[in-house]
């Protein structure tokens, strides 16, 4: 039997963003009194120093398609934002998360080099509600950037090192080989969860574009400012499209399942290599030409989904 120990990794990726908002009592007081609320606490205003910002959104933008990349090539592990790296995976991610780290640090010089200008523009863009003194200075700033990757092995419950006599270790050895097991299933409950996913999103486009009527017409509504129908038109409805995107997806994931198969699963590794199977088979321009392939495709996700019990 593999032993996660040996097989995985733990590894967490946090990224610090200076979010440049900032709470405005004096508005929000502003705003109580003229609606009437007898509570200051009735409202709370917020502004965000930066409205117009394309260097500090940049940054926003990779944090979120770092922690996207991360979760699709890890497994779920616990609640604190620790993921299961698998050692097939660990020099991949290793390599990946030092690129991310380099342009998130170039972004951060990007940012800093225009801080002053932006601050200026704030002025014009956020009118009264514009206050310098609200704008840390520049090396302030930068210490609200931060980005790490930590790694730490997964923990054996032979690791216990507390004298609490022989009855009380056994049981905590116990405890603690069960919640293992129990994090373990998740991750490969995660990996499977991703295949239905694949596999049914490919099935129901075949199954969309196959039973699509060419005759069918849709009502299409035009709504005034009061909410009121303006017009209605009737318009065929468009065939569904298929995308390269289907394939791409599908084969990617086929590729990182050979890597994420973490307990050595070999119903996972059969249900990954029928999907890789079926899909190698096809190319977009003929699938979306032949009904006859888009049958065959459709066929072969619902034996996948039957087989594997998906």
């Amino acid at each position: 039997m593999i032993s996660i120990a040996t097989a995985a990794m733990l590894g967490s990726i946090n990224i610090s963003v200076w979010e440049a908002r900032k709470q405005d009592r004096k508005t929000a007081e502003e705003v109580t009194s003229s609606k009437g609320a007898r509570s200051k606490r009735a409202a709370t205003v917020h502004k965000h120093l930066f409205s117009e910002c394309a260097a500090l959104e940049a940054i926003k933008s990779l944090r979120g398609e770092v922690r996207q990349w991360f979760n699709t090539q890890t497994l779920p592990w616990d609640d604190n934002g620790r993921r299961l790296i698998t050692t097939a995976q660990y020099l991949n991610v290793m390599g990946q998360a030092a690129k991310y780290e380099q342009r998130f640090n170039d972004l951060i010089q990007v940012f800093l080099r225009t801080y002053s200008t932006e601050i200026s523009k704030q002025a014009f863009e956020m009118g009264a509600l514009f206050d310098r003194a609200e704008y840390p200075p520049e090396s302030e700033v930068a210490a609200k950037f931060r980005f790490s990757f930590a790694i730490e092995p997964v923990p054996e419950s032979g690791d216990f090192r507390v004298d609490i006599g022989a009855a009380a270790a056994a049981d905590l050895k116990d405890q603690y080989d069960k919640a293992v097991a129990l994090r373990v299933s998740g991750a490969m409950q995660d990996a499977w969860d991703r295949v239905k996913t694949q596999v049914e999103w490919v099935r129901d486009r075949m199954a969309a574009v196959l039973e699509h009527d060419p005759d069918a017409v849709e009502e299409v509504k035009t709504f005034a400012e009061d909410g009121s129908v303006k017009s209605i038109e009737i318009k065929k409805k468009r065939r569904p499209k298929l995308y390269d995107s289907m394939l791409e997806q599908g084969l990617e994931l086929c590729t990182l399942l050979t890597s994420l198969n973490v307990t050595g699963d070999p119903k996972l590794e059969q249900a990954r290599q029928a999907l890789e199977t079926a899909l190698s088979r096809v190319d977009m321009g003929s699938l979306k030409e032949s009904p006859e392939l888009q049958k065959a495709t459709r066929a072969a996700m619902d034996n996948i989904l039957s087989e594997f019990a998906l």
